[in-house]
């Protein structure tokens, strides 16, 4: 069984194995500028993990999604001026 400590965020940064590995990514964020982050440790030949960019803003994707479940425009805004939901316009 594979096993290893649990590191505190800044203990990971500087880790020796996740230095040798480079699990170390650094992606320009819109909100905060540079974000340094952790890639995914396991690696697989056919089907590689990358990670695009920073997790979505809180109600970044909010009006794709409700309009793939059917909702109209109008709604969906009635839903954010109601505090229903929240929408970020990019």
């Amino acid at each position: 069984m594979p096993s290893a400590p649990v590191l505190r965020r800044s203990d990971v940064i500087a880790n020796e194995q996740v230095l040798a590995r480079e699990l170390i990514g650094e992606f320009d964020h819109p909100d905060i500028g540079l974000v340094r982050q952790t890639k995914p440790a396991a690696r697989f030949e056919r089907t590689p993990a990358e990670i695009r960019g920073p997790a979505p803003r809180i109600g970044e994707h909010s009006a794709i999604i409700l309009a793939d479940l059917g909702l109209e425009a109008a709604e969906i805004e009635r839903l954010a001026a109601e505090k229903i939901v929240r929408l970020v316009k990019i």
